[in-house]
């Protein structure tokens, strides 16, 4: 029960950010397309946190590459993410993972993971105060599930999204997201994942993100918990680097990675004429 109420409290989150922010800056210019990923200047911002899906609508290539120990034994993971704006308010999305599962004991497992495609539609695409989309991914079971590199089962995951920056020159940033995971086996769960997002953007193109993430079972089973300290770097105008570390603070033990280490970089391309960003 708690952890419905949980799920919804999010919900009700990303709808009530709109009036809200509405109500903040309206004659506010909207920002530079040309100059829309250069953090060097005031914002507001277009920031890629690490484990929660961003609401703005773009055109990049995401290479991520982390480390875990759990449970399981230690995992090494690969992900490509490619997002591709089809039109200002629209966008493609591809996750391509690839995993080496070490268990402790046992042989090494060496593969690709459960791939995602999906579509993302923002449904207020104010680049200077309010970004809010929806959206869907569907996983697919490319990944061996006997192997521990996949779920074994396909599974659609609706999505609900908002970006607000807020603070002085807009120099802050709120993103928050919930995907509900629904499989398409009946014998699965369905659960919800909820991230919340804060960050800074320094004059330097450097910002510090704080993440936490909640992953609701809707079984009546027990929530488990993370927060995630993070940093992203606008080292050449177009290209971001960054750095996570993911460390679980509640839930069942048995359910969890002992922690997560993640870096990588992002490449970002000009978006269509009239994009947000």
């Amino acid at each position: 029960m708690f952890g419905r109420a949980c799920a919804l409290a999010a919900v009700g989150a990303c709808l009530a950010v709109g009036p809200v922010a509405a109500q903040h800056d309206d004659h506010a210019p909207p920002p530079d397309a040309a100059h829309a990923h250069s953090h060097r200047g005031p914002g507001p911002h277009f920031i890629d946190a690490f484990f929660t899906e961003n609401a703005y609508i773009e055109r990049k290539i995401r290479p991520d590459v982390g480390f875990a120990t759990g449970p399981e034994g230690d995992r090494w993971l690969g992900q490509i993410e490619v997002e591709f704006a089809l039109a200002p308010p629209v966008s493609v999305i591809v996750h391509a993972p690839f995993q080496q599962l070490r268990p402790a004991g046992g042989a090494t497992e060496t593969g690709i993971g459960d791939v995602s495609v999906g579509t993302k539609y923002a449904i207020v695409n104010d680049g200077s105060r309010l970004i809010l989309s929806l959206g869907s991914d569907l996983d697919l079971p490319t990944g061996d599930e006997t192997r521990g590199l996949g779920e074994g089962h396909a599974a659609l995951a609706p999505f609900l999204l908002a970006w607000v920056p807020f603070g002085p020159e807009r120099r802050f940033l709120f993103q928050t997201g919930a995907h509900l995971d629904i499989p398409l086996a009946s014998d699965e769960t369905e659960h919800v994942e909820l991230g919340t997002v804060f960050s800074w953007t320094s004059p330097l193109g450097i910002s510090p993100i704080v993440e936490g993430i909640v992953l609701v079972p809707f079984d009546g089973g027990t929530a488990n918990w993370f927060v995630a300290p993070e940093m992203r770097w606008e080292f050449l105008e177009g290209w971001e680097t960054g750095a996570a570390v993911r460390i679980p603070v509640a839930g069942p033990a048995t359910d969890q990675e002992d922690w997560r280490l993640v870096v990588g970089l992002i490449h970002h391309f000009p978006l269509p004429e009239g994009g947000a960003d």
